[in-house]
């Protein structure tokens, strides 16, 4: 399994089967974009202090999505049924129309 949430204001942390703690310094408002081995593909922004994650392609993983409801906070996402065995970390990416 795999769970991913944003914490303070410039931390994107990755926890589980593969785990790493990506900086989000330089562009507090600007997305970045996790890909993960299975296909997963989620956009994560941080948004008037909540952290905002958004499912943008669906791989072979399940998925789950946990909205934050509060001021401040984090959504939180969930990958399981297949082990990932990698992540990477970027600000762009290119989804076929």
């Amino acid at each position: 399994m795999i769970s991913i949430y944003g914490a303070s204001d410039d931390l994107v942390e990755v926890e589980g089967d593969v785990s790493e703690e990506f900086n989000h310094y330089d562009s507090e408002e600007e997305p970045c974009y996790l890909a993960f081995s299975d296909g997963t593909l989620l956009k994560v922004q941080y948004l008037e202090g909540v952290w905002r994650i958004f499912l943008m392609a669906k791989g072979r993983c399940n998925s789950k999505l946990e909205q934050c409801m509060s001021k401040d906070g984090s959504d939180h996402a969930y990958l399981t049924g297949e082990k990932v065995t990698w992540v990477v970390c970027g600000k762009f990416a290119a989804l076929k129309k």
